[in-house]
């Protein structure tokens, strides 16, 4: 009887020893393992939410520095469960039935308070207003406007620019909530009221890494205002890698209404950084390219020129001495002052086929690799009548390039005849910094020779000394071109309008950065730009 009883007590002990394992067990589950969502559980039930916003990936430049969400804007978000009859009224008033209807009871964010509403927020300190704080995409002065684009002001959804292009990484299904922590009889909870609160299904946005540099992106915007340009680019490209590291294209547009560009006859959406022009005298660069490369001439080559050259009966002037001419005169000389005649002749002297393979390798007339799909090819023709070797010559019709492939061929010279496709994403990053997936650097592919690449930059440095290009001077020296083309516009007081192109690289000895200007519809041209040229480097070297 004792043995039985004893065996009795040991099942029991050893019963409620495996419930008592049980319940640690699930103790632990619930307090360790399954505590977060225990915890969220714990405050949906004991919460009122307001939804702030999605969150989405930065947009970075190469330093780390924020392009996207430099700055947060400030908004009220109101409970009107918790708020007595009178409290509503007054806020009521405040803030208009556009905003707020005091009878309702489901929570309400005001994005633009008055003044007078934040005051009664901070003094009252009413239970169910709070003053609360939301990342401003843009910030409140938007940079690089088409390079980032836009998106969609409800769904979040990238509709142009990079983020269009990278809206898969950048977005995320993370939602941050403004939460309001009450009891069990819908009381606020002392000391814990309010919070931020994310919910998330699991899928986390990357940050995209650009090659832009923050300091030179606002450089170029402060320039952009300073010189009034309401048509154009600047745009600036690193030597020996082709990294983009500032652009800035005008008109801009408001980020966070776009639909009000659409129908601006400016089209200020357009990107002009990726648009093709004629690009005029830049094109010498590679009519000269072409002739040295080939040993046709050298840089020392003389011609005479008498201010204009006759072809079968017509008559064409050169632009910067069209009575007399210059005379006897170097091709050196002839880049200089950009003299019509000589180019002719050179463009008679060298292989059509020569100069667009050239020109092909210098990236022009091409899509680049920037992976933009506003991004226009321009044009190259398969080939060069006699007829047009003229206005091949001079650059005003047959061909078509954008400011960037401009900066490429110019950074093709600076870099010693290397070629380096332009790039603007150095790479995705996860939250915590760890690479995601990097862009590999460019090996570059040489184009041209490095001894017509040199003598190439010593003609481009006589342009800036004492030719077309003299206002492009600056402490550091330069070297460049010229453009100056017919817009086939007029002003509204009857002034003929123009497109005005400088293109070149500073400093003159060891280049750092190519800068490209393109003036739009502007009433003076290539000289303009060379003057902004100069500014901008002045600026940017200096940085």
């Amino acid at each position: 009887m004792l043995k039985k009883l004893k065996c009795r007590v040991k099942i029991l002990l050893f019963f409620f020893m495996l419930c008592g394992l049980y319940h640690v067990n699930c103790l632990i589950k619930i307090q360790v393992v399954e505590n977060m969502s225990w915890s969220t559980r714990a405050v949906n039930q004991r919460s009122d939410s307001l939804a702030l916003y999605q969150q989405r990936g930065e947009i970075l430049d190469c330093c780390g520095r924020l392009l996207t969400g430099r700055e947060h804007h400030t908004c009220i978000a109101i409970f009107p469960a918790f708020l007595m009859d009178d409290e509503k009224k007054l806020i009521f008033s405040m803030t208009g039935n556009q905003h707020f209807n005091y009878q309702s009871l489901s929570p309400v964010l005001i994005s633009n308070p008055s003044k007078d509403l934040l005051n009664l927020s901070v003094t009252n300190k009413f239970p169910g207003v709070t003053i609360c704080t939301v990342p401003l995409r843009y910030g409140n002065k938007p940079l690089a406007h088409h390079l980032l684009g836009y998106i969609h002001p409800g769904s979040g959804q990238g509709l142009a620019g990079l983020e269009d292009v990278y809206q898969e990484f950048l977005s995320s299904d993370t939602r941050v909530k403004l939460v309001l922590m009450v009891d069990a009889h819908h009381h606020l909870i002392p000391g814990l009221e309010w919070r931020y609160q994310e919910v998330s299904r699991g899928k986390l946005q990357k940050n995209l890494v650009l090659t832009i540099d923050l300091t030179l992106q606002q450089k170029l915007e402060e320039i952009m205002e300073e010189k009034k340009i309401t048509k154009g680019v600047i745009l600036l490209l690193e030597v020996g890698t082709g990294k983009v590291l500032a652009l800035a294209s005008r008109p801009a547009f408001d980020p966070y209404h776009p639909q009000k560009s659409l129908h601006d006859p400016n089209k200020p959406l357009v990107n002009r950084a990726l648009q093709a022009y004629p690009p005029g005298s830049l094109f010498k660069l590679v009519l000269s390219a072409v002739a040295l490369e080939t040993g046709t001439i050298t840089s020392g080559t003389t011609f005479y020129d008498s201010g204009f050259i006759d072809l079968g009966g017509t008559c064409y002037y050169c632009s910067t001495a069209p009575q007399n001419g210059h005379g006897l005169l170097t091709f050196t000389q002839a880049l200089a002052y950009s003299c019509h005649p000589v180019f002719i002749k050179v463009m008679q002297m060298v292989e059509s086929a020569k100069i667009l393979s050239v020109a092909k390798a210098l990236g022009l007339g091409m899509q680049t690799s920037l992976g933009l799909p506003e991004e226009s090819a321009g044009f190259l023709p398969s080939s060069i009548e006699a007829e047009n070797y003229v206005v091949f010559a001079l650059g005003e019709q047959g061909i078509l390039v954008s400011p960037l492939q401009v900066a490429g061929a110019l950074q093709a010279i600076a870099s010693g005849g290397y070629y380096f496709p332009p790039q603007i994403v150095k790479g995705l990053q996860e939250l915590n910094g760890a690479w995601y997936q990097q862009s590999p650097p460019s090996p570059g592919r040489q184009v041209l020779t490095s001894q017509t690449a040199a003598e190439l930059r010593k003609m481009l440095e006589t342009v800036v000394l004492y030719g077309t290009g003299t206002k492009a001077q600056n402490p550091h020296g330069a070297a460049g071109l010229t453009g100056t083309v017919r817009a086939g516009k007029v002003s509204n007081n009857g002034h003929e309008l123009y497109y005005g192109w400088f293109a070149g690289y500073a400093p003159t000895h060891a280049p750092r950065l190519v800068g490209v200007i393109l003036l739009e519809d502007d009433l003076v041209g290539g000289e303009r730009a060379a003057e902004i040229f100069g500014l901008l480097m002045s600026r940017c070297l200096n940085s």
